[in-house]
């Protein structure tokens, strides 16, 4: 379609050269504005200054103001870590709507202002600060509102890959709403997040274990996830030092390493099989022989565990088959016991044991033809896939 003489009068460089922005390569959209106004007006023997505009009726020439929003940004993103950045930006209605009539009357073949704008924005900001433009995975994403004019600023979260070892009872692994006292998360967390200066942080576990069971050996694996970081480039050695001193022997962390988002995932959908140590008060006392045959019926076996009943008020009710891939008697003292159990992830161990009233069979109780107490359950190793 051929353009209009008030249209060419009625648009800056900018909001001209966008509406043909598909065509001719190597040039901006102020570039090709102005190209088009040049040859409209030598077709047409006019003066091309005649052709400009006091104000664009489309953008109300907002490009005029592309050095302010980089003052808003610049001092938005003060305090901030980063080493790549990205601009998007948030426009007015009228303005969105306005481009939009516009770009499809002259055929699609246009840019919408909001690429435009973002880019003029970043193109500034670049000069001033000299960080790369990232449009894949930025360290912070600035929205500037062009309307109220202020800048948002949008962290990248920042993700670290440890393992735990929780070396005290009675430490759950994540936040309890109306518990008392520190969990796992929050030992690891609070000093992370102390160095980082994000907003909130999450730890994300590959499995969990019960408040009442250590983890010991070469600790669980964990992400510790800290949204809206203001810093990025902390030296892990030191956090993980400090975080080890700070727990006073609770809590210790091994191995801290930055990793990217899909690792949660990754560590979410682990299956590693668990070394355990449980400790067993008998009702009558077994020769260690007798006890250790016993418990050997249990190796190599596929077991059923229904849902516990201690679980029942937030797991759906269904049977999980588990392996116990290796059970061995380590010490017997009257009727104490000491085993240990390599099984699958994810098997209820504590239910192993006693049968949890039928719910998981065979046990360890039904295998001694008697009823058992925990007197305590740790773990001792998580077993890699090489392991």
């Amino acid at each position: 379609m051929e353009l209009e003489i008030g249209e060419i009068k009625e648009l800056c460089d900018h909001c001209l050269g966008r509406l043909f922005a598909s065509l001719g390569h190597g040039l901006t959209n102020e570039e090709r504005g102005k190209a088009i106004r040049v040859i409209y007006a030598m077709d047409h023997d006019l003066n091309i200054s005649d052709l400009y505009p006091d104000k664009c009726e489309l953008c109300n020439n907002i490009f005029d103001k592309i050095e302010h929003f980089a003052d808003i940004v610049i001092k938005a993103i003060e305090g901030y870590e980063f080493n790549t950045f990205l601009i998007g930006t948030r426009n007015s209605r009228e303005i969105v709507e306005r481009d939009r009539i516009m770009l499809e009357k002259y055929g699609n073949r246009g840019e919408d202002i909001g690429n435009e704008l973002s880019r003029e924005i970043g193109k500034a900001v670049y000069k001033r600060i000299g960080k790369d433009v990232s449009f894949n995975d930025p360290d912070i994403t600035i929205v500037v509102d062009t309307e109220y004019e202020y800048a948002e600023v949008l962290p990248k979260p920042i993700f670290i890959y440890g393992r735990y070892r929780k070396l005290e009872r009675g430490i759950p692994q994540t936040r309890w709403i109306h518990g008392e006292g520190k969990s796992v998360e929050e030992y690891i967390g609070d000093v992370a997040n102390s160095y980082f200066l994000g907003e909130k942080y999450y730890l994300h576990g590959a499995g969990r274990e019960d408040v009442d069971v250590l983890m010991l050996g070469n600790g669980r694996p964990f992400v510790l996830e800290i949204k809206s970081p203001r810093k990025r480039n902390i030296d892990l050695s030191m956090l993980q030092e400090e975080i080890n001193r700070s727990c006073s022997g609770k809590v210790e962390v091994l191995d801290l390493k930055y990793v990217k988002r899909d690792m949660v995932k990754k560590i979410k959908s682990m299956e590693s099989r668990k070394v355990y140590m449980l400790r067993i008060e008998l009702e009558r006392e077994m020769n260690f022989e007798d006890l250790e045959n016993r418990l050997k019926q249990l190796e190599g076996k596929v077991i059923y565990q229904r849902t516990p009943w201690r679980e029942r008020h937030r797991r759906p009710d269904r049977v999980r088959e588990k392996r116990i891939h290796s059970i061995r008697l380590v010490s017997l003292d009257g009727r104490h016991a000491e085993i240990e159990i390599i099984s699958d992830a994810g098997t209820y161990i504590k239910e192993l044991a006693h049968g949890d009233n039928g719910r998981t069979r065979p046990s360890i109780s039904e295998m001694l033809d008697q009823k058992i107490k925990i007197e305590r359950l740790d773990v001792v190793k998580i077993l890699d896939r090489e392991d």
